[in-house]
């Protein structure tokens, strides 16, 4: 009772803290405001999730330039963001502090490509019998971690209710695939990395998750057709699983249960936000697509 308990409490912290950053611009009656709260608890997220990353390899006993990891990582994230803050700069009224930040985030940007070729020039003065791993592994959660994050704050620009959406699509994934399994699943899907997920499982979860896109995706997002919504529910459930399967793979070969304790009862925050991190850069390409 007492673990259900922590469980409850911890996810409910989790919800409120989600909602609350995403619809951080209607409370603070400051979009501005929004955009930079929404940004930093992201940031701060995706800092967690490099730190399980690194320590769960180094419990593993595989190597990573763990500074490199978090400046590759820090820059990744604060190039795309500060570009994606400073797109609509264009409007004003084009005096020196505005050509000032689009310097500054021109030169952010031109520093992650940099940054990720500087560590590979360290390895030649590292005493390492596998350098390629190290850079691998050093530069991955910028790759895995940071860019999902950070292009989530694009999906946010366009639209807070499109955010949401894409959070309670992957919550009713999640949810409905975990009972259907329940009580119709005899087929596991992918029992190396889960042993507990089945094929009907995963399509109840889908199937769940199309219908919840259709009915209350436009009520969040009146610009997107109701076809667009099936599309993105779709692929909110199929990304959302691979991204939970990849998790599941790599706490296997890292030989831990959870990704970190951040979250009593729930795991880390790759436990929490895997789905999250493999199902927006796809949602971005049909956004995309959808618009052109």
């Amino acid at each position: 009772m007492k673990k259900f308990l922590t469980r409850t409490l911890s996810g409910a912290v989790y919800v409120l803290i989600v909602v609350g950053t995403i619809y951080a611009g209607r409370l603070t009656n400051n979009a501005l405001l929004g955009s930079l709260i929404f940004a930093a608890v992201f940031f701060i997220i995706g800092l967690i999730g490099i730190h399980e990353y690194v320590h769960n390899l180094e419990l593993k006993g595989v190597k990573s330039n763990k500074p490199m990891a978090y400046v590759a990582g820090i820059a990744t994230y604060c190039g795309q963001v500060v570009s994606l803050m400073t797109s609509g700069l264009g409007a004003l009224d084009s005096h020196h502090i505005v050509s000032a930040i689009y310097a500054a985030a021109i030169a952010l940007a031109l520093l992650i490509p940099v940054l990720y070729l500087t560590t590979f020039i360290i390895q030649l003065w590292r005493d390492d019998k596998e350098p390629f791993t190290t850079v691998g592994h050093t530069l991955l959660p910028s790759i895995w971690i940071m860019t999902p994050l950070a292009l989530l704050n694009t999906v946010q620009q366009l639209s807070a209710g499109l955010t949401m959406m894409i959070f309670i699509l992957i919550w009713v994934n999640d949810s409905f695939a975990y009972m259907t399994g329940m009580l119709l699943g005899k087929h596991k899907m992918w029992e190396r990395h889960s042993p507990n997920k089945t094929w009907e499982g995963t399509i109840g979860g889908a199937l769940f998750c199309i219908a919840a896109a259709i009915l209350a995706g436009p009520h969040f997002d009146a610009d997107t057709h109701v076809a667009g919504w099936a599309v993105i529910g779709l692929i909110c459930s199929v990304a959302g699983t691979l991204g939970d399967l990849v998790e599941s793979m790599f706490k296997r070969y890292c030989g831990v249960k959870d990704s970190g304790k951040i979250m009593p009862g729930h795991g880390g925050v790759l436990d929490r936000f895997d789905s999250i991190l493999m199902t927006v850069p796809f949602v971005m390409l049909i956004i995309g697509f959808l618009n052109m």
